[in-house]
Formats: structure tokens, C-alpha cells, sequence
């Protein structure tokens, strides 16, 4: 295989590489220097396919911190970013445990964050333990922090805020109870709420 043509993009530090005359690959000029590539230069299968692995491993790296620099993110939710991107699963793969290693994904700090948002919303302990697990956050990380954070009586108080905003609009008890237990809230604490107002 032989290295034919090089293109830099105009107003672009990036270069599109033909091999054997057909468009192979684009990549950054930091890339370009590092790999050596150069015209007429004759390469491997295996040094072009170390060529590409490499460059989609540094773009799936830079567009995972790109997704993160803009919001917190599970390790879930950023692999199923990358993938539907068009991701191999190793390029993927890579870019988690980089993002894991500067601790720019860490699922029980996302969780923490998503408990302490949302027990404000006056969310129930139920479905903050739900909405978690579709997000990819492991049972015993969402088990702990719900624990830490919002434990059951925590659930009293906030069931006492909402059934004090309901009050005002007069809502039987039971219509009260149907809608909180329809809302995720256990029966015991909807009990316990109630019997404190």
C-alpha cells in the first residue's frame, strides 16, 4: 500500500490521505506529524489499519469531552452518544475509560446530582430509582445514594410539601393518596405524611 496523495483542507489543520490513489482517511495536522504519514510512503494492512483505529479512537476522545464539557453525563448515556455517532464499539470503549480515568463520567456522582435535582422537584424515592436505572446507573450505586440523600423519612417531608400544595385546591384524601402512590410514593409514607398535616 502506498501513501499517493495528501490534502490539507483549506482553512483546516486537517489532512485528507490517499492510498493507492483512493481517499483513505482524514486526519489532524497533531495526528498527521505523529503517525509520520508522507507522500509515497508504502504502509502495512497492519500500519493502515493501526492508522485508523488510532485516528477513530482520538475523535471518539474528543468528542466525548465535547458531549461532557456541556453536561454531566452515565456512562450509559455517553456510549449510546458515541454509538450513534457511528462509533466501533473499541473506539467506544476507549473513550469511557478515558473519560472514567479524569473523572469526567462518574455514575455515582451523576447520581447524587440527580437525587439532590430531583428530591427538590418533589420527585418520590421510586421514580428517582427508576428514571437512574434507564440511565444506566447500577442498582447498588442508586441504592446507596438514595440512601444518603433521601432516605424514607426524607419521603415524608417532601409528600407533606406536596399535600400542602394540593390542599388549596381541595382535593379529597383519597383523590390525595391516588395521586401521590400514582406518583411513585410508598403507601407507609403517604400515611405517615398525612397523619403529621
Amino acid at each position: 500500500m502506498l501513501i499517493t496523495r495528501i490534502i490539507k483542507r483549506e482553512k483546516s489543520s486537517k489532512y485528507d490521505v490517499f492510498i493507492d490513489g483512493e481517499y483513505a482517511f482524514t486526519c489532524d495536522v497533531e495526528t498527521f506529524f505523529m503517525l509520520g504519514i508522507e507522500e509515497g510512503k508504502e504502509i502495512t494492512n497492519e500500519q493502515y489499519k493501526y492508522y485508523v483505529n488510532y485516528i477513530e479512537a482520538k475523535e471518539a476522545k474528543n468528542h466525548a469531552f465535547r458531549l461532557l464539557s456541556r453536561k454531566m453525563l452515565t456512562e450509559k448515556q455517553l456510549a449510546d452518544k458515541l454509538k450513534l455517532k457511528g462509533f466501533s464499539e473499541e473506539a467506544i470503549g476507549e473513550a469511557v475509560s478515558k473519560a472514567k480515568e479524569y473523572d469526567y463520567v462518574n455514575d455515582e456522582n451523576y447520581a447524587k446530582f440527580f437525587v439532590e435535582e430531583k428530591m427538590q422537584s418533589l420527585y418520590s424515592r421510586r421514580r428517582i430509582y427508576y428514571e437512574l436505572l434507564k440511565r444506566g446507573v447500577e442498582k447498588e450505586i442508586i441504592e446507596k445514594v438514595l440512601e444518603s440523600i433521601y432516605p424514607h423519612e426524607k419521603e415524608v417531608e417532601v409528600i407533606r410539601q406536596i399535600v400542602e400544595k394540593k390542599k388549596n385546591s381541595h382535593r379529597e384524601i383519597q383523590k390525595l393518596k391516588k395521586y401521590l402512590y400514582t406518583n411513585g410514593f410508598e403507601i407507609e409514607n403517604i400515611e405517615k405524611a398525612l397523619n403529621l398535616t
